[in-house]
C-alpha cells in the first residue's frame, strides 16, 4: 500500500480504521506516524466541538418549520419533511457548532482577504501546532531543555528534502526539537522548533507550494508568516509578539533544497 493511498483512507475515519490500515502502520513507521497524528487531530477536534455549548435557542431555530406547512393541504401526495426532520437538523446543528468552533479557535476574520486555499492551508499550520502544544509548553516553560545538534535537525529535514546549511548563524541557533511531520497530507514536512524572545519559534518546511503568495497567518495565540521558496513553502510561526523577521532572514538564506 501507497504512502498517498494510506493518507486518504485513513483520513475518512481515523479513530475506526480498519485492521488492514493498522497491519500496514505496525510495519512502516512513516504511515505509523501519519495514523497516529491524524488521530491526534481528530481527537482534539472532537474535544474542541464538546467544548463548545450550542448557544440558547439555536435548535429551536433550526427546527421551526413555517407554520403554513404544518397546515398543508391533507390530500397532497408530497411526504412532509417533519417526517424526517429531528435526526436532519441535529446534523445541521452539529455543523454549525462545529462551524462556529472553528471560526472561534483559529479566528479566521484577523485573516481576511485570503483565498480558500490560503486560509485552509494557514488553518492546517495552526491544527497541528496545537498538536504539538505540548511540546512547545514544555519549551517555552523550561522543562524541555534538550538540544538537537546539526547532524540531527539535517536528518529530520532530509524528510521534507531540505537541509539547513551550516555557518556562523544557523550554529548559533538554540534548536529544542527537529522532526519529521504532516501539515498536509501527501506533502511530506520537518518541523523545527527553536528558541525565540517570547518563546518556542516553529519553522516547517514543505517539499510542495500549496501557495504561492506571502501571507500572515494568525489566531489568538501564535502569529505566523507563509514564505514560498524555490522548491516549497516555509512557515514562521511564534508566540504573539515574536520577532519573526529576524527568523524570516536567517531561514531564508540557510534552507537548502536537494529535493
Amino acid at each position: 500500500m501507497d504512502e498517498l493511498e494510506f493518507q486518504k483512507r485513513v483520513l475518512e475515519s481515523p479513530i475506526n480504521v480498519d485492521q488492514e490500515l493498522l497491519d500496514a502502520a505496525s510495519k512502516n513507521p512513516a504511515l505509523q506516524q501519519i495514523l497516529d497524528e491524524a488521530r491526534a487531530f481528530e481527537s482534539e477536534l472532537q474535544a474542541t466541538v464538546d467544548d463548545i455549548a450550542i448557544p440558547e435557542g439555536l435548535s429551536a431555530k433550526l427546527l421551526a418549520i413555517p407554520e403554513e406547512d404544518d397546515h398543508s393541504d391533507s390530500g397532497s401526495n408530497v411526504v412532509s419533511i417533519n417526517s424526517a426532520r429531528p435526526k436532519y437538523f441535529q446534523y445541521v446543528a452539529l455543523a454549525a457548532t462545529l462551524v462556529l468552533a472553528i471560526g472561534i479557535s483559529f479566528n479566521l476574520g484577523q485573516n481576511s482577504g485570503l483565498s480558500d486555499e490560503e486560509l485552509s492551508f494557514g488553518n492546517s499550520v495552526l491544527a497541528h501546532l496545537y498538536e504539538d502544544s505540548d511540546e512547545i509548553n514544555a519549551i517555552n516553560s523550561g522543562v524541555f531543555s534538550d538540544f538537537v545538534a546539526m547532524p540531527a535537525v539535517n536528518e529530520s529535514m532530509a524528510n521534507a528534502g531540505t537541509q539547513l546549511v551550516s555557518n556562523e548563524l544557523t550554529r548559533s541557533l538554540t534548536v529544542r526539537s527537529a522532526k519529521p511531520c504532516v501539515v498536509i497530507p501527501a506533502f511530506e514536512s520537518a518541523h523545527l522548533l527553536v528558541e525565540g524572545s517570547m518563546g518556542a519559534v516553529s519553522i516547517f518546511v514543505i517539499n510542495n507550494s500549496p501557495v504561492d503568495t506571502e501571507y500572515q497567518i494568525r489566531d489568538d495565540r501564535f502569529d505566523g508568516v507563509v514564505i514560498p521558496m524555490d522548491e516549497g513553502n516555509m512557515i514562521l510561526v511564534g508566540e504573539k509578539d515574536e520577532d519573526l523577521d529576524q527568523f524570516k532572514e536567517l531561514f531564508s538564506d540557510s534552507v537548502e533544497w536537494v529535493i
